[in-house]
């Protein structure tokens, strides 16, 4: 068991190390730019302070993503690999459990996932460090839900690979099945922020722009945020429990 889990890490670390550089690059660069804001060539700036608070609530976001993605990235296309180097062959006369190998699998990807955080957090407190403003506790909720739902997601892959074998197959069937969920989650944002404007426009006719459509919609989205905090762990722990009892009906297939 610890030998395959070593083996999953292991075929993970070139990728890993990748993410790590473009994170270090990207919460540097852009905490050098929070500085310069108030010490360097931005200090003074005409609505400089506006820019720092809109750039710090956005920022972290993208951090989180390279984070969170970038980490469990690298362990994508392992089990396609697998196949092709016949190593998933080779397995079965291994003398361990199908439960095992799918339980190696689970565990790397929930270390990864837990890492990638880890990580979101780490560049949420160096950015509000940089910029001089405080801690958000609506950033931390963000990508807990975000981390929780990603990583349903991403546990969802193992046994879906295990299936179709190829990330092409596994991306062309994801794909079918999502499109439509999308089109109605974009349709239904759509009016969302149709009724944000038209509400901000009858109680909010002073502020212009977005200004207006934000604070109408914030005490909903705070509202359903909430929410969204306990209910994603609930979703997060049944999907993995899932995932893995088809992982392991999976293996016992033994399609190879």
């Amino acid at each position: 068991m610890k030998g395959l889990i070593y083996r999953e890490f292991y075929l993970s670390r070139k990728p890993f190390i990748m993410m790590m550089l473009v994170y270090v690059i990207f919460v540097g660069m852009f905490s050098l730019v929070f500085i310069s804001t108030y010490a360097g060539n931005l200090a003074g700036t005409e609505g400089v302070e506006e820019m720092r608070s809109s750039m710090f609530s956005q920022m972290y976001i993208y951090a989180g993503l390279i984070a969170i993605v970038g980490t469990v990235y690298g362990h994508n296309d392992i089990i396609e690999k697998d196949y092709q180097s016949h190593w998933q062959l080779y397995s079965y006369t291994i003398p361990i459990s199908e439960k095992k190998i799918a339980a190696s699998k689970f565990i790397v990807r929930g270390a990864f996932l837990i890492l990638g955080m880890v990580l979101a957090y780490i560049a949420d407190i160096i950015f509000a460090a940089a910029a001089k403003l405080p801690m958000s506790m609506g950033h931390f909720k963000n990508i807990l839900i975000a981390g929780l739902l990603y990583g349903a997601v991403c546990f969802l892959d193992i046994p879906s690979m295990l299936r179709f074998r190829t990330q092409a197959k596994n991306a062309a069937v994801g794909l079918a099945i999502a499109a439509p969920l999308f089109a109605a989650l974009g349709y239904g944002a759509y009016k969302v922020i149709k009724f944000g404007y038209a509400e901000a426009k009858r109680l909010y006719p002073d502020l212009e722009g977005d200004a207006g459509m934000r604070k109408v919609l914030m005490p909903y989205i705070v509202k359903y945020r909430d929410m969204a905090v306990w209910i994603a762990p609930i979703v997060f722990v049944l999907t993995v429990l899932l995932m893995y009892i088809w992982a392991v009906k999976e293996l016992k297939r033994r399609r190879y």
